[in-house]
């Protein structure tokens, strides 16, 4: 049976395999990528998390069967090394979000799939307090469909 935990998956493997070429992309409670090349200067990377943020019945149908809609977000994060302007984090982040724009994936059988919606980027900003980075997020709403 489909559950969120696969289609946070769903989502996770179609950001890794088509992702922009080189970029690192740290998960929530994984290890954190390395984020300076072998000379030490910092290397774009990115976090990624997906959200569920809400959930409801869609028509009728018995339980067991019922259509259900989890709404969420993909979240990713692009952090690029502050001091080269803004220009590389939007690019980035307009490229994730392409991954995700208007797509149907994780067809997990009948009634089952995400559909991902139109990306939002962020203006950018301050990556940490150290200033070593400038970060722009890029924020894809989706909906997973299932019966439940």
């Amino acid at each position: 049976m489909a559950d969120f935990a696969g289609a946070a998956a769903a989502v996770e493997s179609r950001l890794e395999a088509q992702k922009p070429a080189g970029l690192p992309i740290a998960w929530p409670n994984r290890t954190r990528p390395d984020v300076v090349d072998g000379g030490g200067k910092p290397v774009p990377w990115a976090y990624a998390e997906v959200i569920g943020t809400g959930a409801e019945i869609r028509g009728v149908g018995i339980p067991g069967d019922h259509v259900v809609v989890e709404d969420g977000l993909i979240m990713v994060t692009v952090y690029v090394p502050d001091g080269e302007g803004a220009a590389p984090g939007f690019a980035l982040a307009g490229q994730i979000g392409e991954i995700f724009r208007a797509k149907e994936f994780f067809q997990d059988g009948p009634g089952v799939c995400v559909r991902s919606w139109t990306p939002r980027i962020s203006g950018g900003g301050a990556g940490d307090d150290n200033g070593m980075w400038f970060a722009v997020v890029v924020t894809i709403p989706f909906e997973f469909w299932h019966r439940a």
